[in-house]
């Protein structure tokens, strides 16, 4: 089985899923190598298969919406960790600036690793079984 690279393909997922950006990233399902057009990578040091476009053998990187990797963790670490907090958080989301807000929140807390082992833990979590779905392995 192709073996992804949680880094990589972390970051893919960030590049495409971040609002008005034109870049594009795939996964291959024969290598588990992550391919990105963006105007940030330079296509001369990593140049993109000429059938990247036009193949089934690549596969959209998933963007962080369809991984539920947004405001649902953090309310499930809210849950977990900060349950007395939750109808402050959610009041914190109806106004722009809820994730700095939060961030701060959390640091008040003192949960601020704590929250960072969580995101983290979720996040490999999704992309582990966005990459099984495609017959992938996380690496």
């Amino acid at each position: 089985m192709p073996v992804v690279d949680a880094e990589e393909l972390e970051d893919a997922v960030l590049m495409v899923s971040d609002p008005g950006t034109t870049d594009e990233a795939w996964v291959s399902l024969d290598t588990g190598a992550v391919h990105i057009r963006s105007d940030l990578v330079d296509e001369e040091l990593a140049p993109l298969p000429e059938d990247i476009d036009a193949s089934d053998r690549y596969v959209p990187a998933p963007r962080v919406s369809t991984l539920a990797l947004g405001l649902e963790v953090v309310f499930d670490f809210v849950g977990a960790a900060m349950p007395d907090d939750e109808d402050r958080v959610r009041r914190m989301f109806k106004k722009a600036g809820g994730y700095r807000v939060f961030g701060e929140l959390v640091a008040e807390r003192g949960l601020t690793d704590r929250w960072h082992d969580f995101r983290e833990a979720q996040t490999h979590a999704a992309l582990a079984g966005w990459c099984a779905e495609q017959g992938l392995e996380l690496g």
